[in-house]
């Protein structure tokens, strides 16, 4: 009468997580299948001169945001935290030659975001690029791939 009972028991676990791991599994497949939709309120966020942008022409940084980021590294009250951040990603010169438009961020190389306050005053980003720093040079770069966009030296 035992054994029969535990039997029972386990084979009423095994339905239960199989049936479990079932239904998992299908809501990650519908989530994956889902179309990425991009907010409304986003796309007019992002303008350049008058023109809407989409995610996949914004490579670049805007004549705004150039302006932001180079006011900000160049006010003396904001020094300390650009030397900071220069020692922390510091990279040899050979590192630097391989920062080029177009190519890729080595693995080996260390990458920080822009501070807090700078970064919310800049324009908003999609999410699959980022804007960080590597020694004297402000990137913007594929999250994904780790190509870069487009540099600016501070």
């Amino acid at each position: 009468m035992n054994s029969s009972l535990l039997k029972l028991i386990l084979f009423s676990c095994i339905i239960f997580q199989t049936s479990c791991d079932i239904t998992f599994k299908r809501k990650v497949e519908k989530e994956k299948k889902a179309p990425v939709v991009i907010d409304e309120q986003l796309k007019s966020s992002i303008k350049v001169n008058g023109n809407k942008e989409t995610g996949k022409s914004a490579n670049k940084f805007t004549k705004n945001d150039f302006e932001l980021i180079s006011s900000y590294y160049s006010d003396k009250t904001n020094s300390i935290i650009r030397k900071d951040m220069i020692m922390h990603t510091q990279i040899s010169r050979e590192q630097t030659k391989k920062l080029v438009v177009d190519e890729y961020v080595p693995g080996d190389v260390q990458v920080m975001p822009l501070p807090l306050k700078l970064n919310r005053n800049l324009s908003v980003l999609l999410l699959d690029k980022l804007r960080v720093q590597i020694g004297t040079r402000v990137i913007l770069m594929n999250v994904k791939t780790r190509r870069i966009l487009d540099i600016i030296k501070i």
